[in-house]
């Protein structure tokens, strides 16, 4: 059995011992990318979790309310921008649950959220990130994530966002710098992602010659720095490529490090071989992204629906 059939395997089998939200992050994934009817029945068995109240106001109150916790990559560069935007963090959160609302509950929440966050604010926080290069470039997945969402989940705009704000802005990354290429890898995945409806669509047409330019910069960058670069960062470069069909060499390269970093705990993958390690990330719950990050990698781009059935 080849090696990402045996981590889903794994994945599916031990189910119970990850977290109540890394089982939801691996069905979604499962049943956008593969169709998989365990993955929908997950879906189901998670609905109270996601769905959790009459009122959605309260739900979406208190996720724009919940204020930070625990760190996150590069945490000490991304808190003054945070700062500065208040209210990112917050509706950050909420239009994740009104997507999942949406996208696998087939439950519209848009007017309880616009009841709990103005439309006037949240208009003018993407106007001011929009022309903050500094902002978009260490946020990196928060601010791209945000852009996305409001656009295509909140508005439900049928304009697809021009992703040319984000690469105008990564010209200020310094390569040689770890945690600029890692921000600068998140950036550009997240926008193909984003634009995918998280895995859910094909990706616009007219946006495709961005996104290629994108992944043939940040190939570049994996080659010339394929130590210094964790496997999370080169299996989401992996899962764009699949996502817009961009053709290249890093598959084999990459999938030759996940062979050679397999738990031992169990059948999954973990950071043992690059410079920039994640530590903190080395247990079967943590690793879950990672590892369905590299199960997507393995087989070719084919969206679905993932509302369940």
């Amino acid at each position: 059995m080849i090696l990402s059939a045996q981590i889903k395997n794994y994945y599916y089998g031990h189910l119970s011992a990850l977290s109540p939200d890394k089982q939801f992050h691996f069905a979604t994934r499962m049943a956008a990318w593969s169709d998989d009817d365990q993955a929908f029945r997950i879906l189901h068995n998670l609905k109270n979790m996601i769905v959790d109240n009459d009122d959605l106001r309260i739900t979406l109150r208190a996720i724009v309310n919940t204020p930070q916790s625990g760190r996150r990559n590069a945490h000490e560069l991304r808190q003054p921008f945070f700062d500065t935007y208040p209210l990112l963090f917050g509706a950050h959160a909420a239009l994740f649950r009104l997507r999942h609302l949406k996208s696998v509950y087939n439950t519209d929440a848009r007017n309880e959220f616009f009841d709990v966050v103005q439309k006037s604010e949240l208009d003018a926080l993407y106007q001011a990130l929009n022309s903050d290069h500094a902002a978009l470039r260490v946020l990196s997945t928060f601010a791209v994530n945000f852009m996305y969402l409001y656009k295509k989940i909140a508005l439900q705009e049928n304009e697809p966002l021009n992703p040319q704000v984000f690469m105008d802005a990564a010209r200020g990354y310094d390569a040689r710098n770890a945690t600029d290429m890692q921000l600068k890898i998140y950036l550009y995945t997240h926008c193909i992602i984003g634009d995918s409806n998280f895995y859910t669509q094909q990706v616009p047409a007219e946006n495709l010659p961005i996104y290629t330019t994108m992944l043939q910069q940040l190939e570049q960058l994996i080659t010339e720095n394929f130590e210094a670069i964790n496997l999370d960062n080169k299996l989401e470069f992996l899962v764009c490529a699949r996502i817009i069909s961009f053709k290249t060499s890093l598959f084999e390269r990459i999938d030759a490090e996940c062979q050679q970093s397999l738990s031992p705990e169990g059948d999954f993958v973990i950071d043992v071989l690059n410079t920039n390690i994640q530590e903190n990330k080395t247990s079967f719950d943590k690793s879950e992204h990672r590892n369905v990050l590299y199960i997507m990698s393995a087989t070719e781009y084919a969206p679905h629906s993932t509302v369940i059935h």
